[in-house]
């Protein structure tokens, strides 16, 4: 296979959710454990065998995070107990998933629109003020909640059924599609799900929103203090002080630098 064909096949593998800054290490630990221990079993029959198994899940576990199906839902907790710290914990937002799945951003806002809950006004878009008050008060209960209670809600929110777990300063929402969360992520969206299902928002339509809606935000989830846009920044200066995307734009908290919107690449 030619350089350019392998790297090509290299990057169909990567799974960027769960490696770079948003790996968990206690999955990454759990996995190469697994591999180790895969790989002497084989070993005992065909040393060459065994050193493949271990190359090929090392490749993998640096490529997708892990190789055990279902890891994210086992391992932080297995490795909780133990007298180590992986770093699983990073800052608040930085690096979170979302409820929302592919969103198509037109139909979304036209939904929203036709619901009520976006107004055009000048070409631009803002939330209908009755469903900011309404979501910022829920948002203000939410942000009480203990972190497994806050997991359930989240669970509950989520587009399909899932089950709740709260890791590390984190949300896990594991169903037909796992997400971790951060804290200020999780109680954002499930604010807004829970809003916009008072408001009788198709049930399809609420969990794909959430994260779009993100961008509205004025007040901190996390803390309640003023959200601001800034960047992510390599040294310091910037909330997150992430490496790999220095100068990135976000949304993020004043006072506590919880960050509740990362902008896309290139925007």
């Amino acid at each position: 296979m030619d350089p350019t064909s392998l790297r090509r096949s290299l990057d169909r593998l990567r799974e960027p959710a769960y490696t770079g800054e948003n790996r968990c290490w206690p999955c990454t630990v759990v996995n190469l454990v697994i591999v180790a221990v895969a790989g002497l079993a084989v070993s005992r029959r065909d040393r060459t065998a065994g050193g493949a198994v271990v190359a090929a899940g090392c490749l993998l576990v640096r490529l997708r995070g892990y190789v055990v199906p279902g890891t994210p839902r086992f391992a932080p907790p297995l490795v909780e107990p133990l007298p180590v710290d992986f770093g699983h914990e990073s800052p608040d937002g930085v690096g979170s998933d979302s409820l929302a799945g592919d969103v198509d951003p037109e139909a979304m806002t036209a939904a929203l629109v036709e619901a009520g809950t976006l107004e055009a006004n000048d070409d631009r878009l803002r939330l209908e003020p009755s469903f900011r008050t309404a979501w910022e008060d829920r948002t203000a209960t939410l942000r009480e909640l203990s972190g497994e209670r806050l997991a359930s809600r989240a669970a509950a929110a989520a587009p399909g059924p899932a089950e709740g777990a709260f890791h590390d300063g984190r949300v896990l929402v594991a169903g037909d599609r796992d997400v971790w969360l951060s804290r200020a992520v999780a109680v954002a969206e499930t604010a807004a799900v829970e809003t916009l299902a008072d408001r009788e928002l198709p049930a399809g339509l609420r969990a794909a929103a959430a994260g779009p809606l993100r961008t509205f935000l004025r007040d901190c989830p996390a803390c309640g203090g003023d959200v601001v846009e800034t960047t992510l920044r390599n040294c310091c200066g910037g909330p997150g002080s992430v490496h790999g995307h220095p100068e990135r734009s976000v949304l993020a908290c004043e006072g506590c630098d919880a960050v509740v919107f990362e902008f896309p690449r290139g925007e």
